[in-house]
């Protein structure tokens, strides 16, 4: 999904969902179950490749990306000839980061067992990592084909992928099909929300969020979904219980975070919106629209040299931020600095025009320098 700015100070949020959390969450006590049968059997089989390869997958399941990749490796190692055991190895590639080998591992393990269906929706996803959204839809659509067990969520992602295009009638015929397959899951509910939510169909977008609420209550995802659509309507305090749900039940999720900030930087509370930032700062450190937007916070606060060293960092780590150069722009010219003011406009305009706010500000900031 292609980011929506609500407001130039706080860019906001890419999609109205946490795909991670409506994804279907495998049992915990299950994969450390298998994890401790396979252990046994290898203790007694050092050289029981499907028992590295199912304890892999019970790692990868738990979120353990380095023990996935040692033990898919340990099967690879005993059986060249293991399509599985390179699908599991592949989706470990893939959690670290390493694309290319990801999807090198997964067309390995379609030459050597192109019946198992789960390495072509692996491969899919690869595809759509990468934003390759044709290859993707035709990796998925090949999935759903070869993997009937696995249709539900490769409709689910087909859709995505239709959506990245632009395509949005086909998303949400993918997403339609999806809610038809499994009629008790929020997450197709949550994705269609965000096509209305894009085309500003705000009421529809919120029956969507309130139906994810009510099918899954306790999944932070449909909670997220609604507390930004009603930031969309300014129904800034049932927003706010939203994302206290979503921080309760999700407390990891740095996004919910830098919503509440921009719903109580809007109600004029700027030391709540701060605190806000810092948490998901610590969360995603390398966030630089987050210490844009904590900038933004400390120079409405007049702590221009705290809001400075934000705007130094959000560049630092996003050099091509052009936001952020504008702000810092601003600053500058707040502060009386002319000459780095005009250089931080000059660097906007030197940049491809993706943000039209943030070109138009460089060309009238440097129009009133002169």
């Amino acid at each position: 999904m292609m980011c929506r700015s609500i407001g130039r100070v706080f860019g906001l949020l890419c999609s109205v969902t946490i795909g991670a959390t409506a994804m279907a969450r495998a049992d915990e006590a299950s994969n450390d179950r298998v994890i401790a049968e396979k252990t046994e059997i290898i203790a007694g089989d050092p050289t029981n490749a499907v028992a590295y390869e199912l304890r892999g997958e019970a790692y990868y399941l738990k979120r353990d990306w380095t023990r996935a990749f040692e033990d898919c490796g340990a099967a690879i190692r005993i059986d060249p000839n293991f399509g599985r055991a390179y699908n599991c190895r592949g989706r470990a590639y893939s959690a670290k980061g390493d694309r290319d080998h990801a999807m090198a591992d997964y067309n390995e393990a379609i030459r050597l067992d192109p019946g198992y269906g789960p390495s072509y929706t692996s491969r899919a996803l690869e595809y759509l990592n990468k934003r390759d959204f044709d290859l993707a839809i035709t990796g998925f659509t090949e999935a759903i084909e070869r993997n009937p067990k696995q249709a539900y969520f490769a409709f689910i992602k087909r859709g995505e992928a239709y959506a990245g295009k632009g395509d949005t009638d086909r998303a949400v015929a993918d997403y339609n099909e999806a809610m038809r397959r499994n009629p008790a899951a929020a997450w197709p509910y949550e994705l269609r929300s965000v096509v209305h939510f894009d085309k500003g169909e705000i009421d529809a977008a919120l029956d969507d969020c309130n139906t994810a609420v009510r099918l899954e209550p306790g999944n932070a995802g449909g909670h997220y979904c609604r507390a930004i659509v009603l930031l969309k309507r300014n129904d800034i305090d049932n927003a706010i219980h939203e994302l206290d749900d979503v921080t309760r039940i999700m407390p990891s999720f740095e996004k919910a975070y830098l919503a509440r900030a921009l719903a109580w930087h809007r109600k004029g509370d700027d030391k709540r919106a701060i605190a806000d930032f810092d948490e998901a700062i610590r969360l995603q450190p390398g966030n630089s629209a987050a210490y844009n937007n904590r900038a933004a916070a400390f120079r409405d606060m007049g702590e221009n040299e705290r809001a400075l060293a934000d705007y130094n960092e959000a560049i630092r780590l996003d050099p091509n931020n052009q936001i952020a150069l504008a702000n810092r722009g601003i600053l500058y010219m707040k502060l009386s600095d002319a000459k780095h003011a005009r250089a931080d406009f000059n660097s906007v305009l030197a940049l491809p025009p993706t943000d039209k706010w943030a070109v138009d500000t460089a060309r009238e900031g440097l129009g009133f320098l002169k």
